[in-house]
């Protein structure tokens, strides 16, 4: 949704993927295996923007995140990378008018279709969220915290959001939860695996990936 990111397009050069404004990515020349070219691992979709109108960027980002999440759908296996939940959630997340005729879809329906539906399906979701509490005017519904096998929390300051690590604790003791999480170190994470369960803490920082 940052029409700047120095760390997601690092990820993206890292990983092999190949940005694109649009959905679907187009094919270039050089990708065609005819030729002797080779498609890249992924995609990262970075819709432009135009940083005058909140509203038109807003109506495009939804439309082409709408339209790369259902393509994944229809795609699989396949994996959708999320970022950032609650701004899709909030920002992108409710139907938008266009005229008596069109109307762009919320991502809100559709990322909970997807994250109740689609795992059976080979279509898998990863996401992440700076503020699990969400706020007063819009929550972040449960789904997304009692449906994730993987969980990595961090240590934050924020009381509700520590709550909210303790309502998906999946049999470990929240006060646990809470006094870990406070203890990271930088760049260290807590990783809860639901299936268990089992927890651990993992040291992240990779200095080849510094911006």
């Amino acid at each position: 949704m940052k029409h700047k990111d120095r760390t997601i397009s690092r990820f993206t050069r890292e990983l092999g993927f190949r940005e694109t404004p649009s959905w679907p990515p187009v094919t270039k020349l050089s990708e065609l295996r005819i030729l002797g070219g080779q498609k890249p691992r992924g995609h990262t979709l970075w819709p432009r923007q135009t940083l005058t109108d909140v509203r038109r960027d807003n109506l495009r980002l939804q439309a082409e995140f709408g339209r790369a999440i259902t393509w994944n759908r229809k795609h699989t296996p396949s994996i959708t990378h999320a970022n950032e939940l609650y701004g899709l959630l909030a920002e992108l997340g409710a139907d938008i008018k266009i005229s008596n005729l069109r109307t762009i879809p919320g991502l809100r329906r559709l990322l909970i279709a997807v994250v109740t539906r689609d795992s059976v399906a080979g279509h898998g979701l990863w996401y992440e969220t700076q503020k699990p509490s969400g706020t007063q005017g819009v929550s972040i519904p449960g789904f997304f915290f009692n449906s994730a096998e993987h969980m990595f929390l961090s240590r934050d300051g924020e009381e509700r959001n520590r709550r909210r690590y303790g309502e998906i604790a999946c049999g470990i003791d929240p006060r646990e939860i809470e006094r870990e999480t406070l203890r990271l170190p930088p760049f260290g994470w807590l990783y809860i695996r639901r299936t268990g369960p089992q927890w651990a803490v993992i040291e992240a920082y990779d200095e080849r990936l510094k911006v």
